[in-house]
């Protein structure tokens, strides 16, 4: 009995045994944890702008309502909403009850009546037609009926309420970029406030487009962009390797100590684009290499893999 229970001690210390030396290979296997795959940047010197942009909307200050010079039947409508016109263009034909009455037969009766009552309309001045009041021949207009307006193309601005703490931006009749509704920029100056204010308590100013190209209607809307800062030697970071807390107070970038562990660097920002980041302090140096992939989530002194 001594023999068995001395035999089964003997069995069960050879299969612990077996298991320790077992186990071994596998967490010689595991090995150290993988290493962040990063790719890094060093620091530029460009010139950054920042923007504000405000929403504003066309408008012609100077327009002229086209009327018409005697009552009469409308025989010919040569405009539409939306042309383009230059002064002294016919818009309209009119033609008088007397004329209509004779007929052909006033050329027969007196050659000198060959025009009498047919009266031609025309532009007062180039510009847009922005509102076409008689849209088709036949009507009987009274003296004086209105038939559309022209509105000067050479007058059109933009009109811009600007909120009253960024009326420095406007300060001077700075250059501007008008943004279309269909990506279509234009150049423009602002022109110097009006001596009124809106009711939501803003600046009225006026913009004047440099050389507009085409037909732009008017109330449409439009982006002005106007210039906020401007550093003409700053210290540059693609914009994804800058890092933010949740409250997007405290910012950093990771920066390569060697080649195989980053640190965390506490930075202050400046001119801030979609592309690239003012850093204004610290000033690293050119060599630096801060990490601009692969740097979400990593801790301070993480070990990564700068990859190509």
């Amino acid at each position: 009995m001594l023999l068995l229970s001395r035999f089964c001690c003997l069995v069960l210390a050879a299969l612990l045994l077996a298991a320790c030396h077992g186990a071994a290979p596998d967490e010689e296997a595991a090995g150290p944890p993988p290493r962040a795959q990063v790719q890094v940047v060093t620091v530029q010197t460009q010139s950054l702008t920042q923007y504000r942009t405000f929403p504003a909307t066309s408008t012609y200050p100077r327009k002229s309502t086209v009327t018409a010079p005697v009552a009469g039947y409308v025989t010919g409508v040569r405009v539409r909403l939306g042309d383009r016109v230059r002064a002294g263009q016919v818009l309209f034909s009119l033609e008088t009850k007397e004329r209509r009455a004779l007929g052909n037969d006033a050329e027969r009766i007196d050659p000198s009546l060959k025009g009498f009552g047919l009266v031609s309309v025309t532009a007062p001045s180039a510009g847009i037609v922005s509102v076409l009041n008689i849209q088709q021949s036949g009507d009987y207009l009274l003296e004086g009926t209105a038939l559309c307006t022209v509105a000067e193309s050479s007058q059109l601005v933009f009109q811009l309420n600007l909120p009253y703490e960024y009326h420095a931006l406007a300060q001077g009749n700075p250059s501007c970029t008008i943004v279309l509704p269909d990506s279509t920029r234009l150049a423009g100056t602002v022109l110097a406030p009006l001596a009124s204010v809106s009711p939501g308590q803003s600046e009225v100013y006026l913009v004047r487009p440099t050389n507009p190209q085409g037909v732009i209607p008017e109330n449409l809307i439009v982006q002005v962009r106007l210039t906020q800062t401007k550093r003409p030697n700053a210290q540059t970071l693609p914009t994804p390797c800058v890092l933010a807390d949740e409250t997007l107070h405290n910012f950093w970038v990771m920066k390569l100590v060697n080649d195989s562990t980053a640190i965390k660097v506490p930075v202050t920002l400046g001119v801030q684009q979609p592309d690239e980041t003012e850093i204004k302090s610290p000033i690293f140096q050119p060599k630096d290499r801060i990490l601009s992939s692969g740097n979400y989530g990593l801790a301070d002194t993480a070990k990564v893999k700068v990859v190509r």
